[in-house]
């Protein structure tokens, strides 16, 4: 039988591609300029998907940061964060940041609609990340990049993959349109039931940043809850005999990765590690206070933190765990942008977090509140769960029309 991949042959990145994407200062370019209205950063990028749904203006950014001019057809791909695999297709005219890299296809030996599927292959990726240096966010040597070599199948080849990734593409778009609408839904009714109640009976009363019905008793959560912060107290903190145990050890990640329940910790602690921190029982509420604001998450099993986490456990029943917690999270811009400190990195401490005033009903109506919020949280998961798997299927199938690259 002949090998399907004889006429296959092995292609220079540099013969593949252009760089393209003029850079200039950022205070050269002001919307409208020469048509260029639109800004694409890296936080404009979402990962594993090549859909640009969101944009600035050139004007958001600093005047001394570098930007990359592309066209329609370019293939945009974050060169800071490399392993976070974010790349981009240009459906219009724009700058980019100049933490990313402008890409466009030779159309004789690459086809620009296959172009960035090979990019977000794992024979791409992998060999970009051996060219990254950095130790929190890679970015890759483009340098070093251009000068290697990639097995690519024939042209026509490389057609019938794209109709079949442009099929899965347009999957994932729904699947992210779904969950986009379901959010919105859920931001919506959130704000609602916490300003209107069940219904629209009265008018809402506002206390300093609360707007609540007029019927919600308000009180402070240190009265409604022990509020204390979380610790690690050996310095350093990276010694091998503090880990490895049966202890969950969360980090303020964590947390911001969860949405209501604890979905899991990144560490564990040994016995000897947990001496040096401090747990939250089951059903305890944990905000995160440093760098990532205000994000929280409600544990499933006692659990240890560190001091950039608070744990936040009721004194009583007249307010549900769940409640609490949909009031914390519909507080954190709140939180975010007028408690922390506005620093290189933002913080707050217990002094922020005691005195915040919560406004809550009767606990047969909290019960009625949270049924309706979790059932549209319901649905967000399904998106992402049908979100997650248009994602796989469309790395596995790239990676199905690339296997055997060494």
């Amino acid at each position: 039988m002949a090998d399907p991949k004889a006429s296959w042959r092995r292609v220079r990145f540099s013969d593949m591609v252009t760089s393209a994407g003029a850079t200039r200062k950022a205070r050269g370019w002001t919307a409208g300029d020469g048509g260029i209205e639109r800004y694409v950063g890296l936080e404009h990028l979402d990962a594993n998907s090549p859909t640009i749904r969101r944009w600035g203006t050139p004007e958001t950014v600093g005047e001394n940061s570098d930007l990359r001019h592309f066209e329609p057809g370019d293939v945009i791909l974050a060169r800071r964060g490399i392993e976070q695999r974010k790349v981009g297709i240009a459906e219009f005219r724009g700058v980019a940041s100049g933490h990313a890299l402008v890409f466009r296809a030779r159309p004789e030996v690459v086809l620009p609609g296959f172009l960035p599927y090979f990019l977000l292959s794992d024979v791409f990726m992998n060999r970009a990340l051996e060219f990254s240096a950095g130790s929190l966010s890679k970015t890759v040597n483009l340098s070093a990049l251009m000068r290697q070599e990639f097995a690519l199948p024939p042209l026509e080849e490389q057609r019938r993959a794209t109709g079949m990734l442009s099929a899965l593409r347009r999957a994932v778009d729904l699947a992210s349109a779904a969950m986009a609408t379901a959010e919105t839904l859920f931001s919506a009714t959130l704000e609602h039931l916490f300003t209107r109640g069940l219904n629209s009976d009265g008018e809402p009363v506002r206390v300093k940043y609360l707007t609540h019905p007029p019927t919600w008793r308000v009180e402070s959560l240190e009265a409604l809850a022990r509020v204390e912060r979380g610790m690690f107290s050996h310095r350093p903190r990276n010694l091998p005999e503090f880990f490895g145990g049966p202890y969950p050890f969360v980090q303020t990640g964590d947390v911001a990765a969860s949405r209501g329940n604890l979905t899991g910790a990144s560490q564990m602690l040994s016995d000897h590690g947990k001496t040096y921190s401090k747990s939250f029982p089951a059903n305890s509420i944990l905000v995160t206070i440093a760098a990532v604001i205000g994000a929280t998450a409600i544990t499933t099993e006692e659990t240890w933190c560190p001091d950039s986490i608070v744990g936040i456990v009721p004194r009583n029943s007249n307010i549900s765990v769940r409640f609490l917690e949909l009031a914390l999270r519909r507080l954190r811009p709140f939180l975010e942008f007028h408690e922390a400190t506005q620093t290189a990195q933002k913080n707050i401490n217990l002094q922020n977090l005691r005195p915040l005033l919560i406004a809550y009903p009767t606990r047969d109506v909290q019960e009625q509140i949270v049924e309706n919020l979790l059932a549209i949280e319901s649905r967000i998961e399904g998106c992402r769960q049908r979100l997650v798997l248009a994602l796989r299927l469309a790395a596995l199938t790239t990676d199905e029309h690339l296997r055997g690259e060494a």
